[in-house]
């Protein structure tokens, strides 16, 4: 039930959304910690108003926000971080001129007591 948030500062160019999201879905697949591929929700965003430290326009940013059901040890969060920041650190399909862009991924974890989820067909 994974739910991939993607934001990133809008000072990166031509940053190709759908082939970052799949990127990022494979390398959590391919983790073996998600049971399969339809339960990974991902979304990615620009966000226009940002701030850097006091403003330095060298600086751009991509941050992943991954949301999990509780169960998973510390050392298999950790394994899943490291496996995300791996692929946005391959990832090159944007442009980032003259921009020191810093990369980061966030694992949360989404207590399963509380989550609530259900599909329709329509």
């Amino acid at each position: 039930m994974p739910q991939m948030i993607v934001e990133y500062s809008d000072n990166i160019d031509q940053l190709d959304h759908q082939d970052l999201m799949l990127k990022l879905n494979h390398a959590l697949f391919d983790t073996g910690l998600v049971d399969h591929p339809f339960n990974i929700k991902t979304r990615i965003r620009a966000n226009q108003d940002f701030l850097i430290g006091f403003g330095d326009n060298n600086q751009a940013y991509i941050h992943v926000r991954l949301g999990m059901m509780t169960g998973r040890t510390l050392e298999q969060r950790q394994f899943i971080s490291a496996q995300l920041l791996e692929c946005l650190k391959n990832f090159e399909n944007y442009q980032a001129v003259h921009l020191e862009v810093q990369l980061c991924v966030e694992i949360a974890e989404m207590p399963k007591e509380v989550y609530g989820k259900t599909s329709i067909l329509k």
